[in-house]
């Protein structure tokens, strides 16, 4: 009996071998693309609970459930979802975004391929399932003292700081080797991560402390304080410093317009900003001098925020109409908008005699959202709308998507800080004049409730860029791109 065979089973080595899928991605840009990724999930995420903030604002209402486990139960009140709501936008949309920014142009700038890939995507799993769980504790474990983007408990405090750690190790063993000459945006990134590293670090080994030996609630407080404004000044304006000094003159197509004033820029910045973090150190342990420094230099912060908006400015020069469309150009403008405008109101909000009128009224959550809404949310559109279709190898952006979620964020976020800062001068005056609770949240109603209104608005943006992703990836045409460590690849392809 003849048995006939399948001449190409005869022949393996005619069949394509099959690809292997590694358990951690190697491909240029795959850990860039990871961040990128879940920078949108918690976008969204965390402008739902943002919502939520308001909406307790509005409504009073909370509720209590025990778990039958050591006393511990779940609580869901308006200071819970007020530091919720800080935490998911600063460690889950910001730093992700953040991240995404320094595996992206880390290696376009430098010519080469990151040094240590799998070192990003450990700091990718690490930082996000600590923040996952640190999000829930937040409703379980007692808050304490501490500030709200120090509320974390010490052991998702560790995880962060361990995945800030492996994405700053592998961002120094890339660019140690230029590091001398490496353009403005790693000098602010690096020194950036070092901060995010530094203050989340600090307050996990104050929260282990506080755990095993029990430490004064009163330096507890002291040094949430710090590591909470440290991450607006250090981390996320470091960041949005390097993003904008990035996206600003490949978006125009012409180089920065002064490697001089970007210097500058980065050497008061560096000078001012741990400074202006002691400035919410106003107890009378602390001296008052130190105190005094810290104002005079969160005002003088308004220095670098002018440096950085007049050399971005001139590298624009010729490019104006770029504004007008939908691309990272026009996010970018809108983000250097915001960087002066909210630097401006820090510096209003440091000067004693506003803090003590305003510092505990909805002016301060006003002023964070243009911050972190409004300055750092911009400059991390700006990035994705220039670095995506890049990473992806797409033919994609300024579209009807990127148009809506530009108009859609700028809209949310200008009328939503405008209305609770608007609420914050209502509530100091009243408060000065001795209002009874119950009046005074009646009065505050409206201001609350168009701040709402605001961030829906900037809900629907994060669901705007999280749709341009997934149809970017499913419906662009393909596009060529420079990739870092081929041999095309230099610091100009971007």
């Amino acid at each position: 009996m003849t048995v006939q065979a399948n001449p190409k089973k005869m022949r393996p080595y005619d069949a394509p071998p099959k690809r292997r899928r590694r358990l951690i991605p190697d491909a240029p840009d795959s850990a860039a693309a990871g961040f990128f990724v879940v920078a949108a999930l918690w976008l969204a995420v965390a402008t739902g609970i943002g919502a939520l903030a308001i909406g307790l604002r509005l409504v009073d209402f909370g509720f209590s459930f025990p778990l039958g486990v050591f006393d511990l139960s779940f609580t869901v009140d308006e200071r819970r979802v007020d530091a919720a709501f800080m935490a998911a936008t600063v460690y889950g949309w910001l730093s992700n975004a953040g991240f995404a920014a320094i595996a992206f142009m880390t290696p376009r700038l430098l010519g080469r391929p990151l040094a240590m890939g799998p070192a990003f995507f450990g700091g990718l799993a690490i930082w996000n399932m600590s923040l996952a769980g640190g999000l829930a504790a937040l409703y379980v474990f007692d808050l304490g003292p501490s500030a709200p983007l120090a509320a974390l408990p010490w052991l998702m405090d560790g995880g962060l700081a361990t995945g800030a750690l492996l994405v700053t190790a592998g961002f120094f063993a890339t660019v140690a080797p230029a590091l001398r000459s490496a353009y403005i945006s790693i000098w602010f990134a690096g020194v950036a991560l070092l901060g995010l590293m530094g203050l989340v670090g600090l307050n996990a080994l104050v929260g282990l402390l506080d755990w095993f030996i029990g430490l004064d609630e009163l330096l507890v407080a002291l040094a949430s304080a710090f590591v909470d404004r440290g991450l607006i000044v250090l981390w996320l304006l470091g960041m949005a410093y390097a993003t904008l000094h990035y996206v600003v003159p490949r978006a125009a197509t012409q180089p920065l317009h002064s490697a001089g004033t970007a210097l500058l820029t980065f050497l008061t910045w560096l000078a001012l900003a741990p400074i202006a973090a002691v400035a919410v150190l106003v107890d009378p342990v602390i001296p008052f001098f130190v105190t005094s420094a810290g104002v005079v230099a969160t005002i003088l912060l308004l220095v670098p925020a002018s440096l950085a908006l007049v050399n971005l400015a001139q590298s624009m020069r010729g490019r104006w109409t770029l504004v007008f469309g939908a691309g990272a150009a026009a996010f970018a403008v809108v983000g250097l908008a915001f960087l002066f405008s909210a630097t401006l109101l820090e510096s209003i909000g440091a000067l004693r005699a506003v803090d003590a009128f305003l510092g505990r009224t909805d002016w301060v959550t006003g002023v964070f959202l243009w911050a972190s809404y409004g300055t750092f949310t911009f400059a991390a559109f700006a990035m994705a709308e220039h670095a995506v279709p890049r990473i992806m190898r797409r033919a994609w952006g300024g579209g009807f998507l990127s148009g809506a979620q530009l108009w859609l964020a700028f809209g949310g976020v200008t009328i939503a800080g405008l209305a609770l800062m608007g609420g914050g001068l209502a509530e100091g005056s009243l408060l000065a004049q001795g209002t009874p609770p119950d009046q005074l949240a009646a009065e505050l109603l409206p201001y609350r409730a168009v701040a709402l209104g605001g961030i829906g608005m900037l809900a629907l943006a994060g669901v705007a860029l999280v749709i341009n992703l997934f149809l970017m990836y499913t419906s662009a045409r393909p596009a060529n791109y420079a990739v870092p460590g081929a041999t095309t690849a230099t610091a100009a392809g971007h």
